[in-house]
């Protein structure tokens, strides 16, 4: 007898301009190539866990991009923006219309499809992906020890150096301790999120929030607070 799969669907809409939509479709499309959870990357734009969720369900979409794209480019590296032309007559205005999510979930992975409004230019365009398949990682305990490991040797040298001393910012942290040098061990912001909570709970990092974004900052051992210059 076959198991029954049992499957979670979920939907969301917001109302974009499509250049809006252009690089919201660039981004998640960015981050599931990454591997990424949308809680990693908020953790790498300093914003609390479920800023990145929330414009990922189309939240304030707008916004969210006047605030962040800078900084999300600067994290992948790429200011790529994947192509599209949509149809518009000539009487037509530029509008905000709605965009629907559906998201289908099961044990291995989550399904993306996407309703838009607009009709591209091209036909062949119009076969551009609109479904995406994310997969669940599978956790495998030795690489993610070995993962957790690389990432504190790094965060301890960056202490001696006192890289630290004025704030140190994820996505900054992130950049310098995911290269290995080992193919087999890929690190993802989630390694660098539990060692520096690790530092804090050890007392040897703070975590403050300046300007709206989180940054980390080491303590002083021998007075027990915040070490500033």
């Amino acid at each position: 007898m076959m198991k029954k799969v049992s499957r979670l669907k979920v939907s969301f809409g917001g109302m974009m301009y499509s250049h809006d939509f252009q690089l919201w479709y660039t981004y998640l499309k960015r981050r599931i190539e990454k591997g990424w959870r949308p809680e990693e990357l908020s953790f790498l734009v300093g914003r609390p866990d479920h800023a990145y969720l929330d414009f990922e369900k189309m939240y304030q979409v707008r916004s969210f991009l006047t605030q962040e794209s800078i900084l999300l480019d600067r994290i992948y590296m790429s200011s790529y923006i994947e192509p599209m032309e949509f149809h518009r007559e000539r009487y037509e205005v530029t509008e905000e219309r709605l965009v629907r999510l559906h998201i289908e979930e099961d044990e291995v992975r989550w399904h993306y499809s996407i309703e838009i409004p607009w009709q591209f230019v091209s036909q062949k365009k119009s076969s551009i992906a609109l479904q995406f398949e994310e997969w669940k990682a599978e956790k495998d305990i030795q690489l993610e020890s070995d993962a957790m490991l690389h990432v504190r040797q790094k965060i301890e040298g960056l202490l001696d150096l006192e890289f630290f001393v004025h704030g140190a910012a994820p996505w900054q942290l992130f950049r310098k301790v995911k290269e290995t040098g080992q193919v087999h061990l890929q690190i993802y912001p989630r390694h660098l999120k539990n060692v520096l909570y690790g530092l804090i709970q050890q007392n040897r990092l703070v975590v403050r929030n300046v300007e709206g974004r989180y940054s980390f900052y080491p303590v002083d051992r021998k007075m027990g607070h915040e070490k500033f210059n």
